[in-house]
């Protein structure tokens, strides 16, 4: 009997070394963890959750289900602060799991140790690499303000950044290999604008002056983006309803906006912003066309304008009685016209882009929203307004880089109000009266810088190729600042550290401070007050500091004059002038 039960021992051990397993086998959990074979490795146990079995780790139903419960998306961004020598890579991967998104940052530069966001601190996870950060995130759309602290400077500085949520498409490759995405893709902002100070205690928003494309081409602007496949869709939807294209409008400068007429459809694409077409009163609204194209009913009688920019081209082509309501306060424009159309009732004040009266703007029979790229940082605005049936154009005059560019969408507003002879004739006027200030520049061989310092002390300051450094150079002198980071981002303006700034412009010949934004400054004492380095400076020791006038960028139609100021800034001539006060 002991024989034969040792005899039956060898037997099942035999069968256990040569992988065969018996019903018995792997009934219990001791016996579950001594499985193995060959194509199946056995799993170290010893380093798993001690409360997950085999089957939860090994079935590959169960392996589906929580890859399909998660997904992983590239999401291109636009973003602001700091010199511009260190950024966020774009795209971002972002991944989105039981309903909550991580975001993964990774930086072109190694010395980026901690961010915070929403007041959280966040280490960075690849040491000796590229700063990499997995951040929690609320949503895909507007803006993210975040804190960088950089170790590069001689002691670690706190940065603020904000990056501007873009496009976003599924992505091929796991969040694992998100450290080999292309660094740096240029990005067509959209949103891109920063509010650098409250400017409701400042005066008007002035802030989407500071914004600028990085490309400058229309080609550029519109190829392989959602605008052009939506603009694309649109014009196939024109034609199949029996429409044909009648004229594309010339433009000489802009390269924003692009506008086609079909027999009396206009319709109007303009970068960063969206696809519009215009029906006329008693025409039909073209059947089949994409969703995302707004519908602009003619005609435009009661529009709201944010853009301050555009008020003095609106104005100009003679469309200022198209506009009931305003999102700037009577005190605060310096376009003589609409603050007597204030005064007189005629345009009603509506409340700023972040916080219109929307019952103000209902009974007052509101037919458009004209707003600049602010909206983008309210998207829960937008999306009122056009649930309430407003309309919404976003203008994006301030992304031209030549000065003529901006003052040619006077033709838009011409087509949007029915002046477009009128537009066609000032502008054809204007590069009369301008042409002969362009062919006659003298380069003087002066270099000027144009800024004005934030409420946190950082130096705000034009990038190469913006429209106002083009200026300059149309009159004559060289843009101070070389190192702007120009192709980083999308944006015309960038933050520098007062040391950066220093070295660049301490020698400048000429200094102008942008007072649109901040206020006024009456004399160079009030320039030495925001920071004492400014003590320093060629141009301040010379007497050449000038403040801009806070009408200067309301006023577009003005830009031939700005440049005779310039002109006369360069020569030396003593004013007056105006657009300038020279500081004493």
């Amino acid at each position: 009997m002991c024989l034969l039960f040792i005899m039956l021992m060898i037997f099942i051990t035999s069968c256990a070394s040569q992988g065969v397993t018996s019903v018995s086998q792997g009934s219990g959990p001791a016996e579950e963890t001594q499985r193995e074979t060959a194509d199946s490795p056995v799993p170290d146990f010893e380093t798993s959750d001690p409360e997950t079995s085999v089957s939860e780790i090994s079935d590959p139903e169960n392996d589906a289900g929580q890859e399909e419960a998660a997904q992983s998306w590239l999401v291109d961004i636009g973003f602001e602060g700091g010199t511009g020598k260190a950024y966020i890579k774009s795209p971002v991967e972002v991944r989105e799991e039981a309903g909550e998104l991580t975001a993964t940052f990774i930086w072109s530069s190694v010395h980026y140790d901690y961010m915070i966001v929403g007041g959280q601190k966040y280490d960075n996870e690849n040491p000796g690499g590229e700063s990499t950060f997995t951040i929690p995130v609320d949503t895909l759309e507007g803006t993210l303000t975040v804190i960088g602290d950089t170790t590069a400077m001689s002691t670690p500085h706190e940065i603020e950044y904000v990056i501007t949520w873009g496009d976003k498409r599924k992505a091929e490759k796991d969040v694992g290999d998100a450290n080999d995405m292309d660094p740096a893709v240029k990005e067509d902002a959209g949103a891109a604008g920063t509010e650098q100070n409250g400017s409701d205690q400042n005066g008007p928003d002035e802030t989407d002056i500071d914004e600028t494309d990085e490309d400058r081409t229309s080609e550029s602007r519109f190829a392989d983006g959602q605008i052009e496949k939506t603009r694309s869709a649109a014009q196939k939807a024109l034609k199949d309803n029996g429409l044909s294209l009648t004229e594309t409008m010339p433009l000489s400068y802009a390269k924003g906006f692009e506008i086609e007429t079909y027999d009396g459809y206009n319709l109007i694409a303009i970068a960063n912003s969206g696809v519009y077409l215009t029906v006329e009163e008693d025409a039909a609204v073209p059947s089949d066309l994409p969703e995302d194209v707004v519908i602009l009913k003619k005609p435009l009688n009661h529009a709201y304008l944010v853009s301050t920019s555009a008020m003095d081209l609106i104005d100009t082509c003679g469309g200022l009685g198209r506009i009931r309501l305003s999102g700037t306060a009577e005190k605060d424009w310096y376009i003589e016209n609409a603050k007597k159309a204030m005064q007189e009732g005629k345009i009603l004040y509506a409340g700023k882009y972040r916080a219109p009266d929307y019952e103000l703007l209902l009974t007052a029979g509101c037919d458009l929203a004209i707003e600049n790229t602010m909206i983008y940082h309210e998207p829960a605005v937008k999306e009122q307004l056009t649930q309430l049936g407003i309309p919404v154009l976003v203008e994006t005059s301030s992304y031209e880089e030549h000065p003529l560019g901006r003052l040619e969408w006077i033709k838009l507003y011409g087509v949007l109000f029915d002046r477009q002879k009128e537009a066609q004739e000032y502008f054809t006027q204007q590069l009369a009266l301008i042409g002969p200030l362009l062919s006659e520049t003298t380069d003087t061989g002066k270099s000027v810088v144009f800024f004005h310092v934030t409420a946190n002390g950082l130096i705000n300051v034009r990038k190469q190729g913006d429209y106002i450094t083009k200026m300059i150079e149309l009159s004559g002198g060289h843009y101070a600042l070389s190192d702007t980071g120009e192709s980083d981002n999308a944006l015309s303006t960038m933050n520098m550290q007062m040391e950066d700034f220093y070295a660049q412009a301490y020698h400048a010949d000429i200094i102008i401070y942008n007072s649109t934004i901040g206020g006024e400054i009456s004399s160079v004492d009030g320039v030495i007050k925001l920071n004492r380095l400014f003590a320093d400076f060629k141009a301040v020791k010379e007497s050449q500091v000038y403040c801009s006038k806070r009408n200067l960028f309301q006023q577009i139609t003005g830009m031939g004059q700005f440049m005779q100021d310039l002109k006369g800034v360069l020569g030396n001539a003593e004013g007056p002038y105006t657009y300038l006060n020279k500081l004493k």
